[in-house]
């Protein structure tokens, strides 16, 4: 299982693709399977009308980012780690941190 996610064009704002297309709340990224995952990869790296940078996230079995991608994409999920904290996004989108530790 893998992400596909990538930097908005016009603002650089980190979105994440979703079953209704590529949105900003991390909560919202569809689970690809890795064919699906790649298709996509492929897709939007011939496109980058919208979006640049796309890249696939790995996801470990229980669902998140695997180890080495944690920090980064806690980050990106969540929001800077000074500033605007992580706790303020997640209210932001009504949901809890994404990918917390595991």
């Amino acid at each position: 299982m893998k992400l596909l996610t990538a930097n908005r064009l016009t603002d650089g704002l980190t979105l994440w693709f979703s079953a209704e297309g590529w949105s900003e709340d991390a909560a919202q990224a569809a689970r690809l399977d890795d064919d699906a995952a790649e298709a996509l990869l492929t897709e939007w790296k011939a496109r980058e009308t919208e979006v640049v940078g796309a890249y696939l996230i790995p996801l470990s079995a229980a669902d998140a980012p695997v180890q080495r991608e944690h920090v980064r994409e806690f980050v990106r999920a969540n929001g800077p780690t000074i500033g605007q904290t992580a706790d303020e996004i997640a209210r932001l989108h009504g949901r809890a941190d994404i990918f917390q530790e595991y």
